[in-house]
């Protein structure tokens, strides 16, 4: 029987002859069925998977809260972990003006599972201890867990923080709301608020504070609080150098230019600089044209301006601290600063306004001519160039040496802070967990 024999055979046998068309029609709509729901069914799955792989990868799914009773506004910095994934340091803050206590035993913790829709389930990694910390007067507060082995990868874990003291008056009408949306009565009875994280997830970010044997809030509060502040104000003042060194530019071009510019014979001599801005040099190079790409600007002056420092920020750096260098002996840093915002104001600006403009016959270019004096136009404008030059170089030096430095010293002060007077509770009652 050849092939094509077999397949009518086939086909009347199981009735899919075109005499049977009704049960051809069932057989393949149960196939077509069959198969769809296969399809579904692994698609589902899959998406349920990569669903899950998401959520495993993801360590943070708060990024801001507010208490329930006083209503205050915070924010969650980030879940962060050691190397061996079985400590987790979830970093939060409030603004530093915010009502809230600094003292650690004012605080509280209770730490629940929670599947994919947020349903409060038990805690899958065992063994968890827990410790609150306040950053001193920083506004940050964090809770630090330590387990028996490193996380699990569980969906979420719903950490639920209690103040025990309220320092804000709440209205009635904030707790019920709060209450409410809180989705738990506590949250009306108690100012708390909640927090979900995974502390297992593959995205965590590790921090080198957590890997040592003693836990150092300093050394966290550095890396999780100020490191890209830190860069972000040493990016600031590299690039005033930059500023600053166009600026000495200009001055030197518009300098030549006064030799060079004559109406009649006459030129401009070179006007008496102010003293704190006379000698100063821009030394080294800019990232843009290091080989390495690493900028080695400095500036070199004879003279810091009133309110300012002379700060050395390229050599150090906010961990280990500008002020030691700075600060007189016998005097605290608050004096310290407390000197330098009473030295007043920086009279450069002024001095440069006031510079004496003369020409080579002695005549003085401002005393003795008319601005509207179309033949002298061109010593004007260079006169009018090279002062504003001068100008440009003196409010970038002021802000280099005052306001941007000050954002670097200002870092420091802040983990001296922490440094000092930072509070911790560790006791077993601390944190509740549901395992």
């Amino acid at each position: 029987m050849g092939i094509k024999d077999k397949a009518l055979a086939f086909s009347r046998k199981f009735k899919l002859d075109s005499h049977h068309a009704i049960e051809r029609f069932g057989v393949f709509f149960g196939i077509f069925a069959v198969t769809g729901a296969i399809v579904i069914s692994a698609s589902g799955a899959s998406a349920y998977q990569a669903e899950r792989d998401s959520l495993s990868q993801t360590a943070l799914y708060t990024s801001d809260f507010k208490t329930s009773k006083t209503n205050l506004d915070g924010t969650v910095d980030g879940v962060y972990t050691n190397e061996s994934g079985n400590k987790a340091l979830v970093m939060m803050h409030f603004s530093p003006t915010a009502q809230i206590s600094y003292s650690a035993a004012d605080y509280r913790a209770f730490l629940l599972g929670s599947d994919t829709s947020l349903n409060s389930e038990p805690v899958s990694t065992s063994g968890i201890k827990g410790s609150f910390y306040a950053f001193g007067s920083t506004g940050y507060v964090g809770v630090l867990l330590n387990a028996d082995r490193p996380f699990d990868r569980q969906v979420v874990l719903n950490l639920t923080v209690r103040a025990n003291a309220e320092l804000t008056t709440p209205g009635a009408e904030q707790a019920q709301s709060s209450g409410k949306l809180a989705g738990d009565e506590t949250f009306s009875k108690y100012d708390q608020w909640r927090v979900f994280f995974n502390p297992g997830a593959s995205g965590v970010q590790k921090i080198a504070a957590l890997n040592a044997l003693t836990f150092d809030p300093a050394q966290a509060y550095y890396e999780v609080a100020l490191k890209e502040k830190e860069a972000e104000a040493r990016d600031a003042l590299d690039q005033k150098l930059v500023e600053m060194r166009t600026n000495l530019t200009q001055i030197q071009s518009y300098t030549s230019d006064l030799q060079t510019t004559k109406i009649d014979g006459l030129f401009l001599r070179p006007p008496t600089v102010p003293v704190s801005i006379a000698t100063d040099k821009i030394t080294g190079v800019s990232a843009a044209a290091a080989k390495d790409g690493v900028s080695t600007l400095a500036l070199q002056t004879k003279h810091v301006v009133p309110g300012g420092f002379d700060l050395n920020w390229r050599a150090g750096n906010v961990y280990d601290g500008y002020l030691d260098a700075l600060v007189p002996a016998g005097q605290s840093y608050a004096q310290f600063f407390t000197k330098k915002r009473d030295e007043g104001s920086d009279p450069t600006s002024q001095q440069i306004s006031d510079m004496q403009w003369t020409l080579s016959d002695g005549t003085g270019l401002t005393k003795d001519y008319q601005s509207s004096d179309v033949t002298m136009r061109p010593l004007m404008n260079i006169m009018n160039n090279l002062s504003q030059a001068y100008q440009n170089y003196s409010r970038n030096k002021s802000q280099y040496e005052s306001d941007l430095s000050l954002d670097l010293l200002r870092l420091d002060a802040s983990l001296r802070d922490v440094q000092s007077n930072s509070t911790i509770r560790d006791d077993k009652d601390f944190l509740t967990t549901l395992h």
